[in-house]
């Protein structure tokens, strides 16, 4: 419904389409095209998005009101009332109902904002909890939630009813009691339903992939199934002729970004750790770098991006202050006018390619990243036992049967396949042979090893990402400066794209002269990124080591 349905639909659009005359003229004042898709299949289009909504929201309210009900009886229960009286839970549902409006309305998923009251914490005494240490980004979120609306009206903004969900996600373990995750949250298939015969793998060291590739969830299931009838339709998309911008020769191109991804992962994990992590957790990280972490760093590179382009601009009114002859040919000519300030101005250039390459790019993508490996919950990495202990049917007091050496194995797979599966979608869109996002993810996995299983609580995410932002975005800062200074020499020499000079006939070239320095030295920097990931990893995996050894002396002291 969320993947096959959209993609039958795009398909149609573009198969129907027809094209019409641009209001708007080229460069050389020549009349161009646009292709319209017909009006009835595009309002059909907007009407099953509209419809999703609203299921959507009608499904989230539902759930909304359960949760409500449930802290009612629960209160009522507190108070010592045996017997609840449905009437009065009934009322008390009535008396909210517009909080719920509030929480999951379609306008949160249309308009930029939406509000709800904020529930205050209490502990046991009925007084407000100890404030908790705070870090930089819950200061942050403070800040903004002293702005008009909560001091005011005593709700919070949000955005497509993210604090809403966040909210009743944390009623729902208080009220489950659920203190670590059980369950898939998408096909609510709990983890008992399938990981035993995930561990039974790994205990017995099955290299069998076919083996492997039962033992995955109903979630890994229809991601695969999904990814299936995608690439069947486009196919006969690809071969029916149907739109001539998407050939088979394009469809080769996309199967061989999947067959590049896929050998990569084939490589991290297969061929090296695939008893730390399985191959069901894998499936789950990749399509989330693939269909969540993508969309989500478009998003916010192009609100960074927007910030920087101010700064950058307001770098460029002062140049123009102090340059009437500039300004006077940027209100007669602009495109010339940009031509002489990228040459008279390479600082101003250059800055503004630093905050494109380190904070647009590389900021962005990288913390997208992280969050996307915390946004998966696997049984994996969690605490486990072994999958034949039937003394502790809930696994508590039982100790680890899983060493800190294949936990970190497992995270640095797990955020490899995010990388993997986002700079694959990236790659559908930029070209790109070098494979940064899973080295750069790889970096990223040493700190969360560092804080999360050595202990060290001061590795912050800070710690963690910056030596992936330092690597991503030299790598970029060095490809976009080089891509200036060649434009900058062909507008000096009169080679660019407007110029009346003919040029010569390259089109036969793959790479220039003038590429390979940049490709050299673009190669060193992966080089370097991978010999300090290697650095690291064996650094930490002797440390692992150590600790498994003492945890095992220590396990055994104790059972004598």
């Amino acid at each position: 419904m969320y993947l096959i349905i959209p993609a039958l639909f795009i398909a149609s659009l573009n198969y129907f389409a027809v094209e019409g005359n641009n209001d708007q003229q080229g460069d050389n004042g020549d009349t161009t095209t646009i292709k319209v898709s017909p009006l009835p299949l595009r309002l059909t289009f907007y009407a099953y998005l509209i419809f999703l909504g609203i299921r959507g929201m009608i499904e989230k309210r539902k759930t909304r009101t359960e949760i409500m009900t449930k802290l009612y009886r629960e209160r009522a229960e507190a108070r010592g009332e045996v017997v609840v009286d449905p009437n009065q839970v009934t009322r008390y549902l009535h008396q909210h109902r517009l909080d719920v409006i509030r929480a999951h309305s379609l306008c949160s998923c249309c308009c930029s904002c939406c509000c709800y009251a904020h529930d205050l914490t209490l502990d046991d005494n009925n007084e407000f909890e100890d404030a908790v240490e705070e870090d930089s980004c819950s200061r942050f979120w403070d800040c903004l939630s002293k702005t008009f609306w909560n001091a005011c009206c005593g709700m919070w903004c949000q955005c497509c009813s993210a604090c809403a969900i966040a909210q009743e996600e944390r009623e729902i373990e208080r009220l489950t009691g659920n203190v670590a995750p059980k369950m898939d949250y998408i096909t609510f298939e709990p983890f008992s339903e399938y990981f035993p015969a995930i561990q039974h793998l790994n205990e017995t060291q099955t290299r069998s992939f076919v083996q492997h590739a039962k033992a995955i969830s109903k979630l890994s299931v229809k991601l695969l199934k999904n990814l299936a009838a995608v690439l069947a339709i486009l196919v006969l998309f690809a071969l029916s002729d149907i739109d001539k911008n998407f050939t088979f020769a394009n469809m080769i191109v996309l199967l061989l970004t999947l067959c590049q991804a896929f050998f990569l992962e084939y490589l991290i994990w297969w061929r090296w750790n695939r008893f730390d992590i399985s191959f069901d957790s894998v499936i789950k990280f990749f399509a989330c770098g693939f269909l969540l972490t993508t969309p989500m760093a478009m998003i916010f590179e192009l609100i960074v991006s927007i910030v920087t382009g101010l700064i950058s601009m307001v770098a460029m009114i002062f140049i123009l202050v102090e340059d009437s002859e500039l300004l006077d040919k940027l209100q007669t000519d602009p495109k010339h006018a940009m031509k002489d300030l990228a040459v008279g101005y390479p600082a101003l250039f250059i800055f503004s390619l630093f905050l494109n390459a380190f904070v647009i790019a590389a900021l962005c993508e990288e913390m997208i990243k992280y969050f996307g490996y915390w946004m998966v919950v696997t049984p994996d990495l969690l605490p486990q036992k072994r999958s034949n202990d039937a003394n502790n049917e809930n696994g508590e007091n039982t100790p680890n049967t899983k060493s800190l050496r294949s936990t970190g194995s497992g995270i640095t797979v797990a955020m490899c396949s995010v990388a993997l599966g986002f700079a694959c979608c990236e790659t559908l869109i930029a070209r790109s042979i070098f494979p940064v996002h899973p080295l750069c993810a790889a970096i990223q996995s040493i700190g969360v090893c560092r804080r999360d299983l050595e202990g060290q609580r001061g590795v912050g995410i800070g710690r963690i990402i910056s030596p992936a932002i330092l690597l991503h975005g030299s790598f970029d800062f060095v490809l976009m400066v080089a891509a200036y200074l060649q434009q900058v020499q062909k507008i000096k020499e009169g080679n660019d794209d407007d110029s009346d000079i003919p040029k010569e006939d390259d089109s036969d070239a793959v790479m220039s002269e003038e590429d390979i320095p940049t490709l050299v030295f673009s190669f060193g920097m992966v080089l370097v990124g991978y010999i300090y990931y290697v650095w690291q990893s064996r650094a930490q995996t002797k440390r692992f080591i150590a600790m498994d050894r003492t945890a095992a002396v220590d396990e055994s002291y104790t059972l004598v």
